[in-house]
Parts: C-alpha cells; structure tokens; sequence
C-alpha cells in the first residue's frame, strides 16, 4: 500500500485499548493513515481531547456532547467495542448504544465508512449480547453510510486459555464429549488485517462478512490434543457435563427477581451453556 495517500484518511478507532482494537491500531499505523483511538472513560461530563486520542463516558450526556462538539473531522470509523461482562444491561450500553452514537457521529461529521467488528455467533442468537449486536447491525444497514459488519469465528487467545494448566500437568477441560463444537479459529492479527482492508476492498462494501482461519474445522477436543502435542505433555481429558450451567441457571430463577447480580449471573451461566455447546461457523 502508498502510505502516502492513506495519510489523507483519519480512521477513528472506537475499542483501539481491547484484544483485536490493539491490533487494528498497529496496522492502520503501520499502513499510513491518521489514526483517532477513542477509549471508554466512566464517570466524566466532558469528553478528554488530547493530540492522539479521545476519552468519551457514552453514559453521560454532557461527555457524549463533548465527544461530538471536539471531535475533528473523520473519514472512516471502525468499532471494536463491546461488553466488557456479557450482563444485559452492559451488552446493551456497549455493543447497541454506544456503536449507535458513534454512527451518529459519523453521519455528522459526514464519515464515509463504518465497519464494525461483530462476531459470527449471531446467527443463532440466544443471549443478550448477540440480540444487541443484531441491533445495531440493523440500524447501520438502515442507515445511509456505507458499511462493512465483520463477524470473526473463535480467536486463537480464546482456544489457549487453557495453555497453563496443560503446562503444569492438569487436564484439558472439556464438555460433554469434546466433539461437539467445532471452529475454524483465526489469530486477532489476520482480524485486524481484514478489518483495516475493508476501508479499500469495494467487494467487502455494504457487506455481511463471516470469516474464520485458514484451516478445517476443528472440535475442542482436537485443539485440546494439539495443545498437548506441542508442550509434549500426556493427554488428560476431564469432561464436564454441559448440562450444568441449564441446570445452576433454573436453579437461580427465583432469586432473580430480587437482584441485578444474580440476573446478570444468570447470563454469564447462558453464554457458558452456549460456548460449550454450539459451533462457531459460518451456517
């Protein structure tokens, strides 16, 4: 790429402090173009301008005028927002309605692009996270500025987690029998690469985009048994039953009505269920 004529574009970067909004803002540097990280500040009435970011509390209306009124002309936005905890109310604050002011804000400053980072499990939505994604999805159509909506299968960090407790001669843990779930799981740097592309590939404009990695579909199980080969320990596998978060979430139903916690629990129990139990692939 000219990094030359990618100076003429402000790309504003919406989640540029999280896991793949990192790597976005590398490549959009290392590729040459002007680059606006916002980040999420709680609990302030004014939007913090500084020469390389903007600091903006999407809760507060004074801070979200602020962000409005000081933010400098943008060409392209690009959202890697989203929920920190999964609960409803927060997946509805993060993934719907600050995605939401951030369109706004580029229909006013007249941006020419949104590509939003979303996550392919949103084709069989069941927890509140997803349905807020979906949300947003539908207004960025409806709207009238050209988008690009990403929807990334597993991350490669996501599929490691379990690496420490391989190395210190634990078991692989995994639900019902490990072969029940399948992806083609991607590293966040190909994420980011096919993030930043969207602002100059006419095919990927206007477009719902699913993608995954390179390789077959593989079941946890399977990623389990790489993960062992390549710390060259024995394979151990402990199966859990699945079935356990339906049950500890029927089990906290009653008490749901009198706290906020443990209906948020409750959903942390959902999007447990649903990881162990459904595939991340393009259906």
């Amino acid at each position: 790429m000219v990094k030359n004529k990618n100076n003429n574009t402000t790309v504003l970067l919406a989640g540029a402090s999280g896991y793949i909004g990192a790597h976005v803002k590398n490549i959009l540097v290392d590729d040459g173009y002007k680059v606006l990280p916002v980040f999420r500040k709680s609990n302030s009435t004014n939007a913090i301008i500084s020469k390389d970011c903007l600091q903006v509390d999407f809760l507060n209306a004074l801070s979200v005028s602020s962000f409005f009124n000081n933010c400098p002309d943008i060409n392209v936005i690009i959202s890697c927002i989203g929920s920190r905890r999964g609960g409803k109310i927060d997946s509805w604050q993060a993934e719907f309605s600050a995605n939401k002011i951030l369109l706004e804000l580029g229909l006013k400053k007249k941006a020419h692009q949104f590509i939003l980072l979303s996550a392919i499990c949103v084709q069989k939505p069941m927890l509140e996270f997803q349905y807020a994604k979906l949300a947003f999805e539908k207004e960025l159509i409806r709207s009238n500025m050209t988008y690009s909506i990403v929807r990334p299968t597993a991350f490669f960090k996501s599929l490691s987690g379990q690496l420490d407790r391989i190395k210190k001669g634990k078991s692989f843990i995994i639900f019902d029998s490990g072969e029940n779930t399948w992806c083609k799981p991607i590293s966040e740097n190909d994420t980011a690469r096919y993030l930043v592309d969207c602002i100059r590939i006419k095919a990927r404009k206007n477009k719902i985009l699913p993608i995954g990695g390179s390789t077959s579909p593989i079941s946890s199980k399977t990623i389990g048994r790489i993960i062992f080969r390549l710390t060259g320990k024995k394979p151990r596998f402990k199966s859990v039953p699945s079935v356990v978060f339906k049950l500890a979430d029927k089990a906290l139903s009653p008490l749901s009505f009198f706290s906020p916690k443990i209906r948020d629990f409750r959903e942390f129990l959902r999007i447990a269920n649903y990881y162990a139990t459904q595939s991340m692939l393009c259906w």
